[in-house]
């Protein structure tokens, strides 16, 4: 469903965790809560840290195919999170409020894995 609203102002940010069931995990707890207005839009994806790095155009020579220590397949382990919004306030304030939630929920998982 599309809501014809203009939201020129956007950003996508990657954060790259550990392991998949980690970005799996964030993006469970991130995306709960819906905005609480239309004038900001969030859409989360589970990428590759090749798939995130050529999206920056940053592209890295080699490839990453390495396993962690549990056998996991490391490579879809980056969250990306693409923000649209109205305004440039409205943006800011998502994203902040976003970081907010990110940081808790790194902090739990650091205090839980011990």
């Amino acid at each position: 469903m599309t809501d014809n609203i203009s939201r020129p102002y956007e950003s996508t940010v990657h954060i790259a965790l550990p392991s998949a069931q980690h970005a799996q995990q964030l993006k469970d707890v991130v995306s709960v809560d819906e905005e609480i207005s239309n004038k900001v839009v969030k859409s989360f994806s589970i990428v590759t840290s090749q798939e995130a790095a050529a999206y920056e155009d940053h592209i890295d020579g080699g490839a990453n195919n390495s396993v962690d220590k549990d056998g996991e397949d490391c490579s879809r382990r980056v969250l990306r999170i693409n923000f649209m919004a109205t305004d440039a306030k409205m943006l800011r304030v998502s994203m902040s409020t976003t970081y907010d939630m990110i940081n808790v929920a790194l902090k739990c998982f650091q205090e839980f894995e011990g």
